[in-house]
C-alpha cells in the first residue's frame, strides 16, 4: 500500500466517523433525551371513533403498541362501546393476551381461551365536543380489573 493510499483511507475513515457523530447528534437532539410519559400529554389519541368502528366491523380487534414503552392494548367493542383490553393477563404480568383470528377469540400465553370479561382494561373516552369531537382516547396510566373482579388481591 502506498503512502497516498494510506492517506486516502485515513481521511475517508475520519470523514465517516465525523458523519456518524453528526447524525447521532441530530438524532439525539431531534428525539430528546428523556422518555415520554402519558402524564405529559394525558390519554393517548387513537383516532376518530367512526373510523375505528368501521375497521372493527371488518373483522378482528385492533392492536395498538404502547408508544411510551409499556404493554400494548387491543381495541374492541362490548355492548356497542369501544373498550381497550390490556395485552397482559390480569394478575400475571408475564403472560400475554393475543387475538387468534382463526378461532375468533383471545388466548393467553398458555393457549387458554379468554372472553372479553376476563381481560383487564384501560379506560376509553370519546370526546363529545370541540375540535376533537368523536376522537377516541385511551388512558394507559390506568389498568382496570376485568368486570366482576376487584383490584385487590
Amino acid at each position: 500500500m502506498s503512502r497516498a493510499d494510506r492517506k486516502l483511507i485515513i481521511i475517508t475513515s475520519l470523514v465517516l466517523v465525523l458523519a456518524a457523530a453528526f447524525f447521532a447528534g441530530v438524532l439525539v437532539f431531534a428525539t430528546g433525551t428523556n422518555t415520554p410519559t402519558t402524564a405529559e400529554g394525558g390519554p393517548l389519541y387513537i383516532g376518530p371513533k367512526p373510523d375505528i368502528v368501521t375497521t372493527l366491523n371488518e373483522g378482528s380487534p385492533l392492536y395498538f403498541a404502547n408508544p411510551f414503552g409499556g404493554r400494548g392494548f387491543w381495541i374492541d367493542r362490548e355492548n356497542g362501546e369501544l373498550i381497550a383490553l390490556d395485552v397482559g393477563k390480569w394478575r400475571d404480568t408475564t403472560c400475554s393476551v393475543k387475538w387468534r383470528g382463526r378461532i375468533d377469540t383471545y388466548v393467553d400465553c398458555h393457549g387458554n381461551r379468554l372472553t372479553q370479561g376476563e381481560i383487564a382494561r384501560h379506560p376509553v373516552t370519546v370526546v363529545e365536543t370541540g375540535p376533537r369531537k368523536n376522537s377516541a382516547l385511551v388512558d394507559l396510566d390506568v389498568v382496570e380489573p376485568p368486570p366482576g373482579e376487584t383490584s385487590s388481591e
